[in-house]
């Protein structure tokens, strides 16, 4: 054994992050990476019977007989895109674990950036885009230029309100940093349960985590409304309305009857969103999520909907998940409260069906289904199932070639954090 060890070190072969644990049966992954000696085979045996129990659970033969050419088709199509993107098969129970210390995510100081200095607020406003990897609606750049109309200052305005502007808007106001790694844009202002399609423009001040946001779809599309979400309560994404406008308005009458200090500045400012509403065309009706509906394959745990190209003819695109929305918030209920790492497998075994189900599902170019499973697993917050959200997300934003969501939610749970000042600055 000391011999295999002493070999394993002289090794300069990269070392795979999973060590003895690691799934993966794929002679290329053998030869590109290195795993310690101590307890391999007996490791690899014992998640060999667990990897495949589920699998064959919801694959039966009656199912492969039911599989058309067409299917077949398009698995390889699915296979080629795995292929290209590098993207290794789903993890089994065993890697969804607490203890995998070369699985965790961790935060990496951002002070090893030099921030030197801040975008020009007179620069192209393009850069934006090449921060946040979306496009700026219409409605975002008219808010601000109604605002900077006002004779008083901008952050003093909203202040009087209780509110402030942040992520892009920072650039307009010369408070948008210039970083080295780019990346750190994607996590400037994301707030714990900020799923990728979800951007936060606008927050409540002080130590509120309240904040209001774009949702999108599609990176490539506009948003389809603007939402709101307290992180600090759950992880429910609410829309409000269409535009910017709208949803400033509906903060504002909310806001004035908290307190009686601030009513009067509420009402002032409601004026004037109506006026600048009114005069740029912009509704203020709240967001009517009876009309997206009929666009969702499912509502998804964060209640806003989820939205995948799905054939209702072939019922190709999506299908539910093994377990209800109630089971599986019940399982993670479990999870959080359970005071044993034997308490704790036993609900990851429970959990890992569904999981296995979804995987299933996008190799059969059911794509929303890992989506919605991704999605689920984000939403739960829960520490032991990080890896295996980003795992499920990565392979569907690739599918569906949603790669932006793709490359923010790689560094979202990299960095992933709560609070209020969720500033990269703050890190």
């Amino acid at each position: 054994m000391s011999e295999e060890w002493q070999q394993y070190i002289q090794d300069t072969r990269t070392q795979c992050k999973y060590g003895i644990k690691c799934y993966q049966k794929n002679p290329e992954h053998h030869k590109q990476y290195k795993h310690p000696p101590q307890l391999k085979v007996k490791a690899n045996k014992k998640q060999r019977n667990n990897r495949f129990q589920p699998y064959n659970k919801f694959k039966t033969s009656e199912d492969e007989n039911n599989i058309d050419k067409n299917t077949v088709k398009n698995d390889q199509e699915v296979e080629k895109i795995i292929k290209d993107n590098n993207i290794e098969s789903q993890p089994s129970a065993s890697t969804i674990t607490e203890n995998d210390n070369e699985n965790s995510l961790k935060c990496k100081n951002v002070s090893s950036h030099d921030i030197v200095s801040y975008y020009d607020r007179d620069i192209d406003p393009i850069i934006l885009e090449e921060c946040f990897l979306v496009e700026m609606p219409p409605d975002f750049y008219k808010f601000y230029e109604c605002l900077n109309k006002e004779s008083e200052p901008i952050e003093k305005l909203l202040a009087n309100v209780n509110l402030q502007l942040i992520g892009p808007y920072e650039l307009f106001l010369g408070k948008l940093p210039i970083l080295q790694d780019k990346d750190m844009y994607l996590i400037h202002w994301r707030f714990y349960y900020d799923p990728p399609e979800f951007q936060a423009i606008l927050k409540k001040k002080g130590k509120s985590e309240f904040h209001i946001g774009y949702y999108r779809d599609d990176p490539k599309e506009k948003p389809v409304f603007v939402a709101r979400n307290d992180s600090s309560t759950d992880c429910i994404i609410t829309p409000v309305s269409e535009n910017i406008f709208g949803a400033v308005y509906w903060f504002l009458q909310n806001e004035k009857k908290t307190s009686p200090f601030i009513s009067i500045a509420c009402q002032k400012m409601m004026e004037k969103v109506k006026n600048w509403a009114e005069e740029h065309k912009y509704s203020l009706e709240e967001f009517n999520m009876k009309k997206r509906i009929p666009n969702t394959v499912c509502r998804s745990f964060h209640s806003a909907g989820i939205v995948v190209p799905y054939n209702k003819k072939t019922q190709l695109g999506y299908r539910k998940l093994a377990e209800s929305d109630a089971k599986i918030k019940k399982m993670f209920k479990q999870l959080s409260e359970a005071n044993s790492q034997t308490e704790k497998d036993k609900v990851l075994s429970e959990l890992q069906p569904v999981l296995t189900y979804a995987s299933i599902a996008m190799d059969e170019c059911d794509f929303g289904t890992g989506l919605e499973a991704g999605i689920a697993l984000f939403c739960s917050g829960l520490k032991e199932l990080q890896t295996s959200a980003l795992r499920n997300l990565e392979v569907a934003y690739t599918l569906l070639r949603r790669e932006a969501f793709k490359k923010i939610i790689q560094v979202h749970l990299k960095h992933r954090r709560k609070g209020p000042e969720m500033s990269v600055l703050n890190i």
